[in-house]
């Protein structure tokens, strides 16, 4: 059993597919991130510093740089989203409100101000995340707990249309008419029905692997939703939400080189996951079988949190905040993995055997359940050696099984008692 287990911590070298090809340094203090494209189609990326939003041109990636600095109250945390030409700047800073930035007339120059609320009314003092969907405003976090909903008819001067009571919610995605709230405290997130924005109604809640939620994003059909939680040695999960009165917990992933520094922020593209996530680590998990998420590429960062990462710009660069090194740009490459599936049975009685570790020369292992079956794979194709390993049984070693790109290849397996 001891090779079996060496064999599990080697390092892997997976495909070059999280090219850096820019860098721009900060003072330490970098936040979320987001994507803007102006008029004339020039790229930039949107920072939140401890100062304020940084706005920074990425008409050459390899060369960022920032065109303007929109100040705010110092403070750690500030994120940032945007709708119809506007940027919209929340912090947890004390009366920090809401920087509401004019970013139409770019590259020339910026306007912006501070919107508190309704008329003179103090409202939103702080705000600890938000969003923005189909024209509204969601404000998460802050003064008024749950989730504030504003109508941006007008971008400028929002208008709040009502709250969302839940005692805080620290994080939200929304597409459609729903809302998927991250409760972070209450260990859950929830799906609120938002077709009427005056009244919010919760439609179902679901604990997450670690009891904390604290983002979620929702993959491209609609049918899984992928969860982070702010907790050391907490993975990733997916969520099958295609029935809300039967929301089914699918797959669970850690980064491979540091499992233990969970992902921060999950976001989704083309059924890819891109993980900003703690220890300095950035990664992309084939996620086009939720139940089977792998990972196909991990880049470091530094050390310190890797905050937010965007892939949504029409370039298809990364861009990725690291909260002491600055604004990283990658050039990714996404390809599907190649998929591993099979089922593990006692040799002697035909009878499947759960809690069999089975190792492929990745980092991307399985245990299988009580069914004996397990779910795994390799970044990429190619001929691999498998161990498959079981207290109580004698440990098993299948050379040359070969795994093909977006193909699963299916294995029967058996393990003899000692």
């Amino acid at each position: 059993m001891s090779r079996f287990i060496i064999l599990l911590f080697l390092p892997t070298l997976l495909s070059a597919q999280l090219q850096q090809i820019g860098h721009l340094p900060y003072a330490p203090g970098l936040a979320g991130c987001w994507h803007y494209v102006d008029s004339s189609g020039g790229e930039y990326a949107l920072v939140g510093t401890s100062k304020g939003l940084s706005i920074v041109d990425l008409g050459d990636p390899a060369q960022p740089v920032e065109r303007f600095a929109v100040p705010g109250i110092t403070n750690n945390w500030r994120e940032v989203k945007t709708w119809a030409g506007f940027a919209y700047v929340s912090s947890e800073a004390t009366n920090s409100g809401i920087t509401i930035v004019d970013l139409r007339q770019l590259p020339d120059t910026v306007t912006w101000k501070v919107w508190y609320g309704p008329g003179t009314d103090t409202l939103i003092r702080s705000c600890h995340a938000l969003a923005c969907a189909d024209g509204y405003l969601y404000l998460f976090g802050g003064t008024q707990n749950g989730a504030v909903i504003c109508d941006l008819a007008d971008p400028w001067n929002p208008e709040v249309k009502s709250i969302y009571p839940q005692p805080y919610v620290h994080d939200g995605y929304i597409r459609g008419d729903t809302l998927w709230s991250s409760e972070i405290y209450a260990g859950q997130f929830s799906v609120i029905d938002v077709s009427d924005k005056t009244n919010p109604k919760v439609l179902a809640t679901q604990p997450t692997p670690g009891r904390f939620n604290h983002n979620t994003w929702l993959s491209d059909d609609g049918r899984t939703l992928f969860t982070t939680d702010e907790k050391l040695n907490t993975p990733l999960g997916a969520f099958d939400v295609s029935d809300l009165e039967n929301i089914t917990q699918l797959d669970l992933y850690f980064p491979s080189r540091k499992p233990a520094f969970e992902v921060h922020n999950v976001r989704v593209l083309h059924d890819f996951l891109i993980n900003p996530s703690y220890g300095g680590q950035l990664t992309i998990v084939d996620a086009h079988r939720p139940d089977n998420l792998i990972e196909t590429a991990w880049a470091s960062l530094g050390n310190s949190l890797v905050w937010d990462a965007d892939p949504y710009l029409p370039s298809g660069i990364v861009f990725a905040t690291a909260k002491n090194e600055g604004l990283f740009v990658f050039q990714p490459a996404y390809e599907r993995a190649a998929y591993l599936e099979g089922r593990v049975t006692d040799a002697a009685t035909g009878q499947p055997l759960g809690k069999v570790k089975v190792v492929v020369d990745t980092h991307n292992s399985s245990t299988t359940r009580a069914d004996g079956q397990f779910k795994t794979g390799a970044a990429q194709p190619g001929s691999y050696t498998l161990q498959v390993g079981k207290i109580g049984y004698q440990p098993l070693t299948v050379p040359n099984v070969i795994l093909k790109r977006g193909e699963v290849t299916w294995l029967e397996l058996t393990l003899e008692r000692w």
